[in-house]
């Protein structure tokens, strides 16, 4: 499974992205057309900068969507055959699950670290 970790709070805007086009992926049956091209224009919004906005998790991420896409437009017009297509699909969807995982893993171990703050009223 991936460990990942960061020190940066900017690497938490990159990965909540990723979970956003994750998330969506995993309910896009449950989506009219228009409910999922409204998310689409949504999450496929830039940023104003983002050459110093974007972390390199997310444009990598959006890199490996784009490999996706295609290979799934060669598997419809069956230039990649059936059984080399079902292997990449495996393959991604374990390293999907994956990425999944250690962005929860890595949540929660911030969340463990941070000190639990309670108001004193002064009652003891």
């Amino acid at each position: 499974m991936l460990k990942l970790e960061t020190r940066n709070g900017r690497d938490w805007q990159g990965f909540s992205r990723i979970l956003e086009i994750m998330s969506f992926v995993d309910g896009i049956e449950e989506f009219t057309p228009e409910d999922a091209r409204d998310a689409a224009d949504e999450l496929c919004d830039l940023p104003p900068n983002p050459a110093t906005t974007m972390s390199l998790e997310e444009v990598v991420f959006w890199s490996g969507v784009a490999a996706g896409m295609d290979l799934e437009r060669y598997a419809s017009e069956e230039k990649l055959d059936p059984v080399t297509a079902e292997k990449i699909l495996v393959f991604a969807s374990l390293f999907g699950h994956s990425t999944k995982n250690a962005i929860v893993d890595l949540a929660l171990g911030q969340i463990e670290e941070k000190p639990i703050i309670t108001r004193d009223t002064g009652s003891r």
